[in-house]
This record gives structure tokens, C-alpha cells and sequence, in this order.
């Protein structure tokens, strides 16, 4: 299988605090990624809260049980394969939202020239959490961006899970600098 072209490398750090959502902000990136700028907060960072999707357990066939949501209550992404069996995985899959606005307010979606990205995501537990909720919650969560991958991000999923990319997320790890809220 050809390896997309990567746009993009995020890491996301836990900073909830003491709110119920779990909470990430980006701390590290690598490459570009235009729409991003777009779900950047008023300090500067882009945050995004992960939550249980509304159709998670419906008669949907597809719908993720988790899902990424940003700045404006915009569905960043569906995390599917979050679980399997029952199990974190420890990793996921997405895509941006395909339609050009989103919301009962119809705001512009800021994702909809890049609808046919996919997006792959490491899901880093917390070995040392003590409870249960702290186990489940992850720590960090990197997100990758395909160019042009969206058909085929189930299988860049399961290529991820082999090591597939593990040269490619090396050199991505590597190159990430911290972001900082004046360079944004």
C-alpha cells in the first residue's frame, strides 16, 4: 500500500483540569494544515474536548462512540475503531465533516475544501492512573493528516496499528515544535 502524503502532525496533551469533558490542547505540531487556524481559540491554541457521540449505541451502523469536538461546537471528527470489542484500541480513525456549513446556524465549515483528508490518531493511556476513569481517559492523542486518504482511512488505520508508519510518525515526532500562542 502507498503511503499518503502527510500534512500534518498534532499532539494533544490532557488539560482538562477540573472539568467533566475531557479536554486537549495542541502542543506540538509538524507541516501545515490551513484549517486549523480557523479552530483556534481566543488564547491562541486549538483545543478540542473528547466526548461520547450522540449516536454512539443507536441503530446508526457506523457511528463512532467517541468523538473530537472544537471551537464552536464543531464536530472535528468521529473517532471510529476507538473500541474493538469492547477494548480501548489505542488507536482511530476520522475524517472532516463533507458538508460546506454545520450547525442549526449554518456556520461555514472550515474543513469542507479538505473533506477528503482522513485522519489517523494514537490514543497514549496513562499507565499510572490509579482509577478507572483516569485508565480510560488518554493522556495524549496524536493526530496525523492524510492528504486525499479519506476512502481509504479505515485501511491506513489498520497499516498504522501494524507499524506501518512508525518510520514516518519518528520523523514527525522529531520535527514537531511546541507551539507556542504568538506563532499561531
Amino acid at each position: 500500500m502507498i503511503t499518503p502524503n502527510i500534512r500534518y502532525y498534532a499532539k494533544m496533551e490532557d488539560c482538562t483540569g477540573s472539568g467533566k469533558i475531557p479536554k486537549y490542547v495542541i502542543t506540538t505540531e509538524a507541516g501545515y494544515y490551513p484549517p486549523m487556524e480557523k479552530i483556534t481559540g481566543r488564547d491562541g491554541k486549538v483545543s478540542m474536548y473528547l466526548q461520547v457521540s450522540k449516536d454512539s449505541g443507536s441503530k446508526k451502523d457506523n457511528a463512532p462512540s467517541m468523538k473530537l469536538q472544537a471551537k464552536n461546537s464543531l464536530n472535528f471528527t468521529g473517532l471510529k475503531e476507538y473500541f474493538i470489542n469492547g477494548k480501548l484500541s489505542g488507536y482511530a480513525y476520522g475524517y472532516p465533516l463533507a458538508d460546506k456549513n454545520y450547525s442549526k446556524d449554518k456556520k461555514p465549515n472550515p474543513f469542507f475544501e479538505y473533506r477528503d483528508d482522513g485522519f489517523l490518531f494514537i490514543i497514549h493511556q496513562d499507565k499510572t492512573a490509579t482509577t478507572t476513569k483516569d485508565q480510560i481517559k488518554p493522556d495524549i492523542i496524536e493526530l496525523i493528516v492524510l492528504e486525499g486518504a479519506k476512502v481509504l482511512i479505515a485501511s491506513y488505520c489498520k497499516q498504522l496499528m501494524m507499524g506501518g508508519f512508525d518510520e514516518a510518525i519518528k520523523a514527525l515526532r522529531e520535527q514537531a515544535k511546541r507551539v507556542e500562542a504568538s506563532t499561531r
